[in-house]
């Protein structure tokens, strides 16, 4: 195994095995302390009360909090270990550019790649195309005209989901594929990673079968963004703004708002993604997409993967000592050279 395809390897089992293997971590540190996590969606329903909101709110920040709390606890000592990351290279950053810069590409980002979503989802309201997830269609169908409705989805959906995402899927997982396998490959991997991980559209019906094309079209967006600003404020932007809650009017305003904001993004758009793919290998691009996608749909299915995805972060943490071993030596030896 030369050094590049040891370093492909590596982050390639470092990302996958990170996927799974990081709720087993909170599995076991709950075990230990004795905390319980619930999770609301399953009591979820068009008759669950305002007390019961409340409650699942608060469950579901706790359950968010363990999940992408055992992402971290392997990520931040690994890549401090091997590189010493700090924020910024997480994208928790402005990367040099205004606010006001990175607010509009988050906004260009959502007019360009968000408009399949939006569509199947009029499209849906006009002529139903299959069912969704019960807690999905309960959400639909209960009182948007309460607070504690919008304190669920808050939590859920548009302000604490699109900041936890984005940091783990683009922060992380795209930007550690990217060293080795460079921008393009990376954002398509992650974005088939991101995608396929969203369980509730893996009911097999035209519906679902919209919804992921059109969500898949959205992380790539996503990633595109992030590998251009190195930001993640943009995709948070544009994350958030999807996920917000909307009726069929105020969905059909955002198609409106986003016919326009293409016109004036296109240009920039279409520059800094054949710019982002000129170079890519396509076969990289489809290797770690079909990766990405299988590895997610086997992980939802086969809580066995879990135990396996350990051992690859134990495997990828090998192959990482391995090559800062030999770039020691090969220091070492040019030096008394």
């Amino acid at each position: 195994m030369n050094g590049q395809t040891r370093r492909r390897a590596a982050a390639l089992l470092e990302v996958l095995g990170v996927s799974l293997a990081g709720p087993l971590v909170i599995w076991g540190l709950r075990q230990l302390i004795g905390v319980s996590v619930t999770n609301p969606l399953n009591n979820l329903s068009v008759h669950t009360t305002d007390a019961e909101l409340i409650t699942a709110s608060r469950q579901m920040f706790v359950l968010l909090m363990f999940q992408y709390a055992g992402y971290f606890l392997l990520i931040f000592p690994i890549n401090w270990w091997y590189r010493r990351r700090g924020p910024a290279s997480y994208g928790l950053t402005r990367a040099g550019c205004s606010w006001m810069a990175l607010l509009l590409a988050g906004l260009g980002t959502v007019a360009l790649s968000a408009w399949p979503v939006v569509s199947i989802e009029l499209i849906n309201v006009i002529r139903p195309l299959g069912e969704t997830a019960p807690w999905r269609q309960a959400l639909f169908d209960m009182s948007w005209r309460r607070w504690e409705f919008w304190l669920f989805s808050a939590v859920f959906s548009w302000a604490l989901i699109p900041v936890v995402e984005e940091l783990f899927f683009r922060g992380y997982c795209q930007r550690r594929l990217a060293e080795d396998w460079g921008d393009g490959p990376a954002i398509v991997g992650t974005a088939c990673l991101f995608t396929f991980a969203h369980t509730q559209y893996l009911i097999p019906n035209a519906y679902n079968a919209g919804m992921i094309v059109g969500l898949l079209m959205l992380a790539i967006g996503f990633g595109v963004v992030f590998a251009w600003t190195r930001s993640l404020i943009p995709s948070m932007t544009a994350h958030a703004i999807i996920n917000l809650p909307m009726t069929p009017t105020w969905q059909g305003v955002l198609l409106a708002a986003f016919a326009i904001g293409a016109m004036v993004a296109w240009r920039r758009g279409a520059a800094t993604f054949k710019q982002i793919f000129s170079t890519a290998s396509a076969g990289a691009c489809v290797a770690l997409a079909v990766v990405g996608a299988g590895y997610a749909i086997a992980g939802a299915r086969f809580d066995s993967l879990t135990y396996l995805a350990a051992a690859m972060v134990v495997f990828a943490v090998g192959l990482e000592a391995m090559e800062r071993q030999r770039n020691r030596i090969v220091s070492e030896v040019s030096t008394s050279a």
